[in-house]
Protein backbone atom coordinates (compact mmCIF):
# COMPACT_ATOMS: atom_id res chain seq x y z
CA UNK A 1 0.00 0.00 0.00
CA UNK A 2 2.79 2.42 0.84
CA UNK A 3 4.55 1.74 -2.46
CA UNK A 4 1.42 2.75 -4.39
CA UNK A 5 1.33 6.06 -2.51
CA UNK A 6 4.99 6.69 -3.32
CA UNK A 7 4.38 6.00 -7.03
CA UNK A 8 1.38 8.35 -7.08
CA UNK A 9 3.42 11.09 -5.38
CA UNK A 10 6.23 10.66 -7.93
CA UNK A 11 3.77 10.97 -10.86
CA UNK A 12 2.16 14.06 -9.32
CA UNK A 13 5.56 15.71 -8.84
CA UNK A 14 6.55 14.82 -12.41
CA UNK A 15 3.32 16.35 -13.74
CA UNK A 16 3.89 19.52 -11.71
CA UNK A 17 7.47 19.78 -12.98
CA UNK A 18 6.32 19.43 -16.60
CA UNK A 19 3.64 22.07 -16.08
CA UNK A 20 6.20 24.43 -14.53
CA UNK A 21 8.61 23.94 -17.45
CA UNK A 22 5.86 24.51 -20.02
CA UNK A 23 4.68 27.70 -18.34
CA UNK A 24 8.20 29.13 -18.19
CA UNK A 25 9.25 28.95 -21.81
CA UNK A 26 9.34 25.22 -22.27
CA UNK A 27 12.22 23.25 -23.66
CA UNK A 28 12.37 25.35 -26.79
CA UNK A 29 12.83 29.08 -27.06
CA UNK A 30 14.65 29.46 -23.78
CA UNK A 31 18.28 30.48 -23.57
CA UNK A 32 19.37 27.20 -22.00
CA UNK A 33 21.80 28.99 -19.70
CA UNK A 34 23.44 30.98 -22.51
CA UNK A 35 22.21 34.52 -21.82
CA UNK A 36 24.44 36.06 -24.50
CA UNK A 37 22.69 33.93 -27.09
CA UNK A 38 19.29 35.13 -25.87
CA UNK A 39 20.32 38.77 -26.01
CA UNK A 40 21.67 38.41 -29.53
CA UNK A 41 18.38 36.85 -30.70
CA UNK A 42 16.43 39.79 -29.27
CA UNK A 43 18.81 42.31 -30.81
CA UNK A 44 18.54 40.61 -34.21
CA UNK A 45 14.75 40.60 -33.99
CA UNK A 46 14.71 44.37 -33.35
CA UNK A 47 17.00 44.99 -36.35
CA UNK A 48 14.73 42.93 -38.62
CA UNK A 49 11.65 44.97 -37.61
CA UNK A 50 13.25 48.23 -38.74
Amino acid sequence: MASIIVVVIIFVLLALAIMFICQNGGWQGGCGGNCASCHSKCADAEKKKK
